[in-house]
C-alpha cells in the first residue's frame, strides 16, 4: 500500500485526522453535545490539540488528545 492509500484510507481513528477535525470549535462542540447529550454547551473555547498539562516540575504531565473548555469554564478532554 503506497502513502496516497494510506492517507485516503485514514478516518477519525488516525490519531493525525482527530486531531485535526477535533480542533474545529463547531465540530468539537458536536461530538461532545452527542457523546453527552444532558449538557447543554452554548459556547466552548478554541480547542487544542495535543494539550500537556504539568502539574509539578518533579511530576510526570498528562497528554490530551483534545482539550477544551466551555463558557462556564468546564472542561473537556476528548480522547481518541
Amino acid at each position: 500500500m503506497n502513502l496516497i492509500q494510506k492517507w485516503e484510507d485514514a478516518g477519525l481513528s488516525n490519531d493525525f485526522v482527530f486531531s485535526k477535525v477535533m480542533i474545529d470549535p463547531k465540530i468539537c462542540q458536536e461530538v461532545i453535545q452527542r457523546v453527552l447529550p444532558e449538557l447543554k454547551i452554548d459556547h466552548i473555547k478554541l480547542p487544542n490539540s495535543q494539550e500537556e498539562i504539568n502539574f509539578a516540575p518533579d511530576a510526570k504531565g498528562v497528554r490530551f488528545d483534545v482539550f477544551t473548555r466551555d463558557t462556564k469554564n468546564n472542561c473537556y478532554d476528548i480522547e481518541m
